[in-house]
């Protein structure tokens, strides 16, 4: 068996990498997996927007 796991989308359960379906729910398992660079990817373009645009306002905005 692999060391490697997956998270169940659907119940989040870890299962091995080498199943087709969850173990505690019977449901396919994503080939694909979104578990974590889409998230951290789209957080750090929000964070940087949001920095920059409250650097801009702060120069901007009169006082």
């Amino acid at each position: 068996m692999s060391h490697e796991k997956i998270t169940c989308l659907f119940c989040q359960s870890k299962n091995d990498k080498t199943l087709k379906n969850c173990a505690n729910c019977g449901m396919a398992l994503a080939e694909n997996h979104p578990e974590g660079k889409a998230r951290w990817s789209f957080f750090q373009k929000a964070f940087w927007g949001i920095v920059i645009f409250c650097l801009v306002m702060m120069y901007y905005l009169p006082r």
